[in-house]
This record gives structure tokens, C-alpha cells and sequence, in this order.
């Protein structure tokens, strides 16, 4: 156990160069768990533990799927992980779909679509943060859920008879539901009032509250066997700053680390950015990424170096480790067989009669460069033509030369401070670092709209630059110029976009209300006098709505109550 422990101290200490903030969340976990107990016992430092909850049970594909995910890990800091990871997962373990969520306070919420094509069977849904990944999939947060495909024939079943318990929560709970009445119509309003016992007002508001069809909304926040939480190696660390990408750099020649490397990651496109990091002792690298949102385009490169022939590997960043969850017999009874036609029916109405048009108006990220104002520009079309992009370094008076050491040429940015003799330069394409000069020098001007300089000493991440030489396309196309051997573009995911709650009532009587979840509320708050009052108004789909109300209280404890309602036609 001593062994395991300083494992971990001193992969910390090997990661601090690369990460200071998460490095100093994980020493005051050591700090506080590492305790020498009377026996001489050593306790680990523990992952978190999460709980989720969805506003239903049974959905059609084509569909979202709305979330809230809490931590209950009471023993550990506030949001030691800033990112939640969400998935939809065969009982095999194969995502379907997947997302990237923002924690705060404690809490997670949002949505992930079902693929129109996704086969009609039970399924998962399953969050968890990276940090937990150093534990595995039994240590994550999973909800039990049956997706109908109206359109395929095919179906996922399997035959397991033992199936993983539901949570169970306290036949005494503090808190109830009541509704002014039993039966409502269509367009009527329904007013819902949950109300907390105690004399601690607001004490309770970790809860969600969802209305959906009554066989649509049966239990499914499974119970998994208790897992040990301690950590006895740390493969995975806690994303403290946001999103992360991570990997490791080897030799390609002969598979072995590569440590003390720098390695080179471009956000290409909208929101650009550059950083530069080096390698751990285990050729680890460790990037924190913007707070951007959607896919974006990276490209990552090692620095060039003489000895070996480097190759960025990339770690998949949702879990790739096996799991088998039961997979029972998929049966439908009559009842909900008419069901799910119905919310079938329902979504293809919505899609006829949806003419809201997307929000145009969301926020970009400001298109200026990571450095911010240039000390000097070159635009090339404002002088001759010539041949290659060097002879405007050796014809022009500007703050770059070109210079020779050991027989090849570089790049060199003067400037009035001392340590712009001491450091090389960055040299970019179209922000992608670019560590061979001969490959820009022999460039033909034809494809470059300028040259951004800098000639102040530029400190990116732990790495030092002498300086900053950007040189920028017409067509953003690289000007035809090679990019680093060792570079891979990656498609990434970054945070999903808010989610588009559709829940809100038809605005006019002539449009037909069909939802198939009235009401969704991911994080309910009690006021000052421990009560919250909602006014949902009843779908014109007749039937039985069940309302449920899910939560943690302040010790952790799982919260359930439910009250059903009935829709009737006029």
C-alpha cells in the first residue's frame, strides 16, 4: 500500500509542470486521506460518487433523452471534476450517443439525442467524469432505458433473468406532492405543489421534476453493488480547468516514451487558439482546452527532433473499458405497445407543425489571434512579387532574419529584451506550429495574405518562445506548405450546447400539443417557506401522467415520490 501511494505522489510531482491547479486539488486529497490510521493502515484517496436521473423511462429514437447528474461524493471537495460525461450504451457497452457537460455546484444537466436508426431494445444510460475512469464502469452513475425504433424490425434482447436493482427511496420522505385536483382537460392547467417538511427551509434542492405518460415512467435509476472508491493508480486526473485532451508521445520507430518533448496543439477554424506543452516522464501530455462548444478541428504535432521519429497517441475521450450489463428479454405489453404508437404519432405531428426557427443569435467566440495585437505586420500583396517567402525576410527591413546554425537555416525575431537571444522563436501556419524553416522559406508568396510578428519574449502553457511569427493564407489552406510529419487532426468534441428544452405548450389552439414529456425540470429549488409551486398545462393527448420527483437530500439519501394525474377529452 505505501508503494501505491508514493506511485501516486510522484506522478503528481512528474505532472505539475504540466498542470498546476490539478496538481494541487490532488495533493490536498492526498493530504486528506493519506492518514495514518492506529493499525498503520494507509486510506487511498477516493473518485467520485454521482447519481443520475431522466425524465423518463421509455422513449422513441429520434428522440432526447434529459438528464440531471449529481455528486453525492459529501467527502470531497466542492467540483474536484468540471466535466460530466453522459452516454447512451448497449448493455454490451457500445455508445450510441454521447456528451460533454459543465458540473457546477455539484450538478450536471442536459440532454442526449437518440439516432433515428438506433435498434429498438433496452439500453443504458450511464455518466461518469474522467477522474472515475481510474476506478471503471462499475464505479458510474447508470439509468435503465427502452428505445422503440417504430420504423426497424429488428430489436436488441437478450435473455438475462437477473436484472440490477432500482433505487429505492425512504417511505418516509420529508417531501410531497399535491395537485389542486385529480382529472384535467386538454390545455387546462395543472397546478402541482411540492412542499418540505422541517425547519430548514431550502435545506433540500438537489431535486428534478418530470410529468410524462404513466407507463413511460417507471423506475429506472439502477442500483449497482458498492464499488471500492479508492484509487491504487492514477491513469486518468480530475479535468479541474474543463474539458481536457490527453495521450502520450512514443518513438515510432521502437514504441518507447518520449519525455521532456514538446508537443503542439492548434484550434483550428473559429476560436483559433495555440498551446505547447511538454511530455511527463511516461511521455504523458496533459491539455486544458476552452470552454468552447461543439466539434471543432485540432491539429497536433510534436516539435521536431533529431534523434527519433515521434507519434502523438490521442486517449479516447469517453470510456473504452469492457463492462456486461444485464440485457433482459425486450417485451412490451399491449398497453405499452399502444403507448410508444402514440408517442411515435406525436413526435411525426410536432415535426409537421414546428415552425420555430432556430436561434440565430448565439454567441461566437472574437476571430483575433491567441497573442492579441501584433508588434508588426507584412502584408505581402503591398510590395513585389518575389520568388520565395525568404527573400522578403532578406529584402525587407522588418524584425525577423533569417540566420544559419550547424548549416541550416532559422528563423530569429530581434528584440530589445535578453531573453529573445536565448529562445526560438514560433513559427506558425495558419496557427499550426510549423518546426522546420526550410519548408516556409522555399513557400511561393502567391497563397500568403501576411505575416504577423511578435518580437516580445511569448510564454504559452510551461514553454518560453523567443517570439512569434504567424504567417496567415488567403484561402486558410496551409499555403500549400507540409505540416509536421508527426501532426493528426482530430475532429473533438467539446461541450454539447445547452439544451432546447421542448416542453413548452403549443402557443396557439391550432396546433396540436403532443409532448411526450409535459414538464422537465432538471434542477427544482424550494423556496424560503420549503415549497415550490408549478403550473404545467395538460397535453392534448388523453391518458395517465405520472409526476415524479427525484432528488438527493443532504445526507445523500435517494428521494422518490410520485403522484398520477389523468388527462381526459373534452
Amino acid at each position: 500500500m505505501e508503494v501505491s501511494i508514493l506511485n501516486l505522489i510522484f506522478g503528481l510531482i512528474k505532472m505539475i509542470r504540466i498542470n498546476y491547479i490539478t496538481t494541487m486539488v490532488l495533493l490536498l486529497l492526498l493530504t486528506k486521506y493519506i492518514v495514518v490510521s492506529g493499525q498503520g493502515q494507509i486510506a487511498m484517496p477516493t473518485a467520485e460518487r454521482l447519481q443520475v436521473f431522466t425524465d423518463r423511462e421509455l422513449y422513441i429514437a429520434g428522440e432526447e433523452v434529459f438528464f440531471t447528474a449529481y455528486s453525492i461524493s459529501n467527502d470531497l471537495p466542492q467540483d474536484i471534476s468540471l466535466i460530466l460525461y453522459a452516454e447512451i450504451i448497449s448493455p454490451e457497452g457500445k455508445r450510441t450517443s454521447g456528451g460533454k457537460f459543465l458540473i457546477e455546484n455539484k450538478m450536471a444537466h442536459g440532454s442526449l439525442l437518440i439516432p433515428r436508426d438506433n435498434i429498438t431494445g433496452n439500453y443504458y444510460l450511464r455518466v461518469y467524469t474522467k477522474y472515475m475512469r481510474n476506478i471503471g464502469p462499475w464505479s458510474y452513475a447508470y439509468c435503465g432505458i427502452r428505445i422503440v425504433n417504430p420504423y426497424r424490425e429488428d430489436i436488441i434482447t437478450g435473455n438475462d433473468t437477473v436484472l440490477l436493482p432500482t433505487q429505492t427511496g425512504e417511505e418516509e420522505s420529508s417531501l410531497t406532492i399535491t395537485t389542486d385536483k385529480k382529472g384535467y382537460h386538454p390545455r387546462e392547467l395543472i397546478q402541482v405543489t411540492i412542499l418540505g417538511s422541517g425547519n430548514q427551509p431550502g435545506k433540500t434542492n438537489r431535486l428534478s421534476l418530470a410529468v410524462a405518460p404513466e407507463m413511460a415512467s417507471e423506475e429506472n435509476t439502477l442500483q449497482l453493488p458498492d464499488q471500492d472508491r479508492r484509487l491504487q493508480q492514477m491513469d486518468f486526473y480530475p479535468e479541474t480547468r474543463g474539458i481536457s485532451i490527453t495521450g502520450k508521445l512514443i518513438d515510432s520507430t521502437g514504441d518507447n516514451a518520449i519525455s521532456g518533448a514538446r508537443v503542439n496543439l492548434s484550434i483550428i477554424g473559429q476560436g483559433r487558439d495555440f498551446m505547447a506543452i511538454q511530455t511527463d516522464d511516461s511521455g504523458r501530455y496533459f491539455f486544458s482546452l476552452p470552454a468552447y462548444r461543439g466539434y471543432r478541428d485540432l491539429f497536433l504535432c510534436a516539435a521536431k527532433t533529431s534523434e527519433v521519429r515521434p507519434r502523438i497517441l490521442v486517449d479516447n475521450d469517453f470510456c473504452t473499458s469492457p463492462i456486461q450489463l444485464p440485457s433482459p428479454v425486450f417485451i412490451l405489453t399491449p398497453e405499452e405497445r399502444a403507448l410508444a404508437f402514440q408517442m411515435a404519432k406525436n413526435i411525426r405531428i410536432q415535426e409537421v407543425f414546428n415552425t420555430e426557427k432556430p436561434d440565430e443569435t448565439q454567441t461566437t467566440e472574437p476571430d483575433r489571434a491567441f497573442y492579441g495585437k501584433p508588434s508588426y505586420v507584412l502584408y505581402l500583396d503591398e510590395y513585389v512579387l518575389l520568388p520565395v517567402l525568404e527573400e522578403y525576410f532578406n529584402e525587407l527591413a522588418s524584425m525577423v532574419k533569417v540566420r544559419k546554425r550547424n548549416g541550416e537555416k532559422y528563423f530569429k525575431v530581434l528584440g530589445g529584451r535578453p531573453e529573445m537571444g536565448i529562445y526560438d522563436p514560433l513559427v506558425l501556419i495558419d496557427w499550426v506550429a510549423v518546426d522546420d524553416p526550410s519548408k516556409i522559406l522555399a513557400a511561393s508568396p502567391v497563397n500568403i495574405d501576411r505575416i504577423e510578428m511578435i518580437n516580445e519574449p511569448y510564454i504559452k502553457g510551461d514553454i518560453t518562445f523567443g517570439g512569434i511569427i504567424s504567417i496567415i493564407s488567403k484561402n486558410a489552406d496551409f499555403a500549400g506548405i507540409d505540416l509536421p510529419e508527426s501532426g493528426i487532426f482530430i475532429n473533438y468534441l467539446f461541450l454539447n450546447e445547452p439544451s432546447q428544452v421542448p416542453f413548452k405548450p403549443s402557443a396557439s389552439a391550432n396546433i396540436p400539443d403532443t409532448r411526450n414529456t409535459v414538464f422537465w425540470e432538471p434542477s427544482l429549488i424550494l423556496d424560503e417557506d420549503n415549497k415550490a409551486s408549478i403550473s404545467i398545462t395538460a397535453p392534448d393527448t388523453p391518458g395517465r401522467y405520472t409526476i415524479v420527483l427525484k432528488g438527493i437530500d443532504p445526507h445523500g439519501n435517494y428521494i422518490y415520490q410520485r403522484k398520477v394525474v389523468e388527462v381526459v377529452e373534452n
